[in-house]
């Protein structure tokens, strides 16, 4: 008869392996596999009070070594340096096009209504939808192309390398590519019949211009404050394919540097990026602590009973082994898996206060406006 115990350490050992193939799963397509004939290509950049990351996007972008490509970046009503910084780099650089955002309309969220205009003025045959706080190595184009191109992908995205320097970003980042890597089956990415799992992330999205059309664009989703996923889930329901690859080695990005900036925002996505419910969220919860917290705990009692509990020791180390693994390939700190419990509690707490949010009715402050969640 299989114990609880033994069931988690199977689960475990599942998530193990499932880490391993879908790291090799992503891998991006090398240089034997790249077309003959490079698609132009849109880069395609919202821009709102980022004046702290501008200069390394700009100089990262217009050292693209790619053949046929423009760079449009749409300044979304900064009160910052960001469109002058702007100003200084287009007019060194014919390929960077700046623009200044019309009014925000009703319904739109400030990104959404950026993106869309900047959709209407590129003309690539490729469109790549990127953030001001990614630095691309000069091969990033080249890469994701060759990618799209090999796998006849409508829409492509890429995990970056995860930049931390403080304690709550060491804390929080490994969660992503643990969430995203190992917990998710990829033989479900682009299932044409019952449940699909699209995952993308929003600084590095490479859409085929016909399929970005087709699905409706950021304009199908104006409203919506996730908008990544929003896009990925339209794509999905149109019988797009979705590839996610592995863009550790050509996409660097620091989501947020401060323990406030990081809840607010992760807090604002949570719930809706795995379209919760309550009742997802408690199970989200329960699996967690089962999978994550429990064999930890096992752990310590036995050896404050001077007693060598061998399952939970083992199971604590597929944990470890899996994090290690996703540290070394994303650029997450090592020391910092130590604390794994303390990063899954975390976690939890930030999907209870975004449902908590969401349920309330609450606006949340984001880039000096405020929103409601969905």
């Amino acid at each position: 008869m299989i114990t609880l115990d033994n069931l988690l350490f199977l689960i475990l050992l599942a998530i193990f392996f499932n880490t391993i193939i879908n790291l090799k799963k992503m891998a991006p397509e090398e240089q034997a596999t790249w077309p003959q004939k490079w698609p132009f290509v849109s880069v395609l950049v919202p821009v709102r009070n980022e004046e702290r990351n501008l200069e390394a996007l700009l100089d990262s972008l217009l050292k693209q070594d790619y053949p046929d490509y423009e760079i449009l970046v749409m300044d979304d009503g900064s009160t910052d340096r960001s469109w002058s910084i702007l100003e200084k780099w287009a007019s060194r650089d014919s390929r960077l096009g700046i623009f200044q955002s019309q009014e925000l309309p009703p319904g739109w969220t400030g990104k959404n209504w950026a993106c869309h205009q900047l959709s209407q003025l590129a003309r690539g045959d490729y469109l790549l939808f990127t953030d001001a706080d990614t630095v691309h190595h000069p091969l990033a184009l080249k890469k994701a192309i060759a990618s799209a191109c090999q796998k006849n992908s409508h829409l492509l995205s890429a995990l970056p390398e995860l930049e931390a320097r403080t304690w709550s970003e060491k804390l929080f980042m490994p969660m992503i590519p643990l969430a995203l890597v190992s917990l998710i089956p990829f033989f479900k990415l682009n299932r044409r019949r019952g449940r699909s799992f699209p995952v993308v992330l929003g600084p590095f999205l490479l859409f085929e211009r016909r399929a970005y059309l087709e699905c409706g664009g950021h304009e199908a989703n104006k409203s919506n404050i996730v908008d990544d996923i929003a896009l990925a889930r339209r794509a999905s329901e149109c019988g797009q394919k979705i590839t996610w690859i592995d863009g550790s080695r050509f996409l660097r990005i620091r989501f947020y540097t401060c323990f406030h900036d990081l809840w607010t925002g992760f807090s604002k996505n949570s719930y809706e990026a795995i379209k919760g419910t309550p009742l997802k969220v408690l199970l989200a919860a329960m699996a967690c602590y089962f999978l994550f917290l429990r064999p930890y705990l096992a752990l310590l009692n036995g050896l404050s009973q001077a007693e060598l509990a061998f399952l939970p020791l083992l199971e604590v180390a597929i944990i470890s082994l899996t994090r290690f693994i996703l540290a070394e390939r994303f650029g997450t700190s090592f020391a910092w898996i130590l604390l794994h419990p303390v990063s899954v509690i975390f976690s939890i707490l930030i999907l209870i206060n975004s449902c908590r949010l969401t349920i309330l009715g609450k606006k949340i402050a984001w880039k000096e406006r405020w929103y409601p969640l969905p």
